[in-house]
């Protein structure tokens, strides 16, 4: 069994609205090159198909008028959080995903008045070809968590300056 867990500070908690809509509406994701469909508003029971563009932070490729992604499987949400001072949710892999577990991502407010997100996964690879790849599904695993972190950052950073350059302009 793999286990993962990737936090990051990510400014002051004032943020956390922001933080919690790019969560519960999956920008985190596509902030990180995987998009989700359907894209609504994460709720407990909801299945998804994840797919994963291998270009980004380029926008994927076009053809046909279709994005030209990877799939990457389904998930059903088994857990959704939305507190004063946490949100977030955990999802389960369906059969046919590339790994077979759970994944969290929460941002939560600590008592220090930082904001945090957090992503911790427990999974095995569900596809022969990683199972055969070892380390590297690890590895694979780890760079997606660090890159779903920093994609929240960057959306809260550009958000956050958004109201100071209005009033500059």
């Amino acid at each position: 069994m793999n286990q993962l867990e990737h936090h990051l500070d990510l400014g002051p908690a004032h943020l956390f609205p922001l933080a919690r809509e790019a969560v519960l509406t999956w920008a985190l994701q596509e902030s990180a090159g995987v998009s989700v469909r359907p894209a609504r508003r994460v709720r407990h029971g909801q299945v998804v198909d994840l797919r994963l563009n291998p270009l980004w932070p380029t926008s994927p490729r076009r053809l046909h008028g279709r994005d030209l992604t990877v799939p990457v499987g389904s998930c059903v949400i088994v857990r959704v959080v939305d507190e004063p001072d946490r949100a977030g949710f955990t999802y389960r892999t369906l059969p046919g995903h590339l790994e077979a577990g759970e994944e969290t991502f929460l941002v939560s407010t600590g008592s220090d008045g930082r904001l945090g997100v957090t992503i911790t996964a427990e999974s095995v690879p569900g596809h022969p070809l990683l199972k055969a790849a070892g380390p590297v599904a690890v590895m694979g695993q780890s760079m997606m968590a660090r890159r779903y972190a920093e994609g929240l950052r960057r959306l809260l950073a550009a958000s956050a300056s958004r109201p100071a350059q209005a009033r500059r302009g």
